[in-house]
């Protein structure tokens, strides 16, 4: 082993000494998600989001965290669309399947304290987005009773795939609870996010286990 070798060693473990680093997972759920229904629509966000996290300690109160969080959800839709006006109206139906992975990258400051130790924290996320559209053209009639004369045959269903990346700012409050096996941190997140069809401002409750 050469000498430069053993100082790059050494001072890896230097400064791993001086800036120790914690990991863990983050487990809540999303604040303004519901379950929402109107006449043709309907949403049902998935209840959790959760992951791993890594953290790096820095001087001065200061720690850089990353953290991977997982959510889910599905939009159904139903609608009646005639093609005209002696034709029998065909029954739409669709269903998109999301899912959603956030990437948080925050600096955080903790604030003095023995027990419990308040921090906040502020950043930005990278928001990966897959969505499963699948649709469904169905005759309310006999057969061939929806379809206009230029159609040559009823409309295939449809699959779409598709994804999508956003980058936007992200934050987030709470504490720690330090104790001998593990550190406990309830906290409130928030990142400019997508959720559903659209962005919106992503707010959710976790409580993380560190190591």
């Amino acid at each position: 082993m050469t000498k430069a070798s053993l100082l790059a060693i050494g001072g890896l473990a230097l400064l791993h000494a001086q800036q120790p680093v914690s990991y863990g997972v983050k487990i809540g759920t999303p604040l303004n998600d519901s379950v929402s229904t109107t006449a043709s629509t309907s949403s049902s966000p998935g209840r959790w989001t959760g992951g791993p996290f890594v953290e790096l300690h820095l001087p001065l109160r200061l720690s850089l965290e990353f953290s991977a969080l997982y959510r889910s959800g599905r939009e159904n839709a139903t609608r009646v669309l005639p093609f005209g006006q002696n034709l029998n109206p065909y029954l739409f139906t669709s269903t998109d399947k999301i899912q959603t992975w956030d990437f948080p990258l925050l600096l955080k400051y903790r604030f003095g304290g023995r027990a419990i130790r308040p921090f906040v924290g502020a950043g930005a996320a990278w928001s990966y987005r897959r969505s499963q559209f699948e649709a469904v053209l169905s005759c309310l009639g006999v057969q061939d009773s929806c379809r206009p004369p230029m159609f040559s045959s009823d409309p295939a269903p449809s699959h779409i795939k598709s994804s999508l990346t956003r980058f936007g700012p992200a934050a987030s409050a709470g504490f720690d609870i330090k104790t001998r096996a593990v550190t406990i941190s309830p906290e409130v997140r928030w990142n400019r996010a997508f959720s559903g069809s659209g962005v919106r401002e992503q707010f959710s409750v976790l409580v993380g286990l560190g190591f």
